[in-house]
């Protein structure tokens, strides 16, 4: 890579020329491009909680890594509707939002980048960003990943016992214990943690949770049921946020900069898909639209 960006830019595509870019191609690097969500995050956290923490973790990730990995501008703006009692949160409807994001990599595609990381901080863009990425993989010869940052921290089932301390399920959920810790490591001095309260959905006690429970590190149940955010929090907040501290947010940030690291490396070496047609006779009609 041109010598004119230092070590700390040279994972970061908007710092590139287009000559650079095309170095970056040529060397294969992985473009993880981080996609959040701006919405409340109880009283004590700001609303961009989704978008920097997913664009902390891949700026580390690529600080690591600037050899294997370009970090793509941060999509600000996510699925969210349901969140709309609450001033502030933003939303894009799901048919645009996944053309978008299918269009940015497209473009990341057309220019050599065959190795892509939707990079997600907020739970509710997944169900899109899964149909975004297989749209990708369709529509492209580039592979496609899609992965919200929180998953990397279940890699280890044993890890969370490490510093976790809110209850299971529902201390993990919303603006909870690992959000706050998170954002505590990243921008303690934005954190109002003064203001931090606690609150259990309704839906995350055990007389209620046998089919559902929610919960960002051990799974949402054999069932979802979609509500309006405020019919299960008066301020915000799902899980224990009174637990967040930056030491655990420390923690965190390691353990999942490891494993998103692991990915990228056996990501790179992933072979290139090959298409196999096994009809007798050619399909004559076009492929059904997606």
């Amino acid at each position: 890579m041109n010598q004119r960006l230092s070590v700390s830019e040279q994972h970061l595509y908007a710092k590139l020329t287009w000559p650079e870019v095309r170095e970056a191609v040529a060397l294969g690097k992985v473009i993880i491009l981080p996609i959040g969500s701006t919405e409340q995050h109880g009283h004590h956290l700001p609303i961009d909680v989704d978008n920097f923490l997913c664009t902390n973790f891949a700026l580390e990730a690529g600080r690591r890594a600037p050899d294997k990995i370009l970090v793509a501008p941060t999509i600000p703006y996510g699925f969210n509707v349901h969140a709309f009692d609450f001033p502030g949160t933003m939303h894009v409807p799901r048919n645009p939002f996944v053309d978008y994001v299918v269009d940015v990599c497209k473009s990341f595609s057309y220019h050599g980048f065959k190795r892509i990381i939707l990079f997600d901080g907020h739970g509710s863009n997944m169900p899109p960003l899964n149909l975004a990425a297989r749209r990708v993989a369709l529509e492209t010869d580039a592979l496609c990943a899609c992965l919200i940052w929180t998953s990397l921290l279940t890699v280890d089932p044993e890890h969370m016992k490490t510093w976790r301390e809110s209850r299971i399920p529902g201390g993990c959920a919303h603006a909870c214990e690992l959000e706050t810790s998170a954002y505590l490591h990243f921008g303690a001095d934005k954190v109002q943690m003064e203001k931090a309260e606690d609150n259990i959905a309704w839906y995350n006690y055990p007389e209620n949770s046998r089919f559902g429970g929610v919960d960002l590190l051990t799974g949402g149940g054999v069932l979802k049921v979609v509500e309006w955010t405020s019919t299960y929090t008066p301020q915000g907040v799902v899980g224990q946020a009174t637990l967040g501290t930056a030491e655990k947010g420390r923690i965190v940030v390691e353990e999942a900069t490891l494993r998103l690291l692991q990915f990228v490396e056996a990501f790179q070496d992933w072979p290139d898909p090959q298409r196999r047609d096994h009809h007798t006779t050619p399909p004559t009609s076009p492929l059904p639209a997606d």
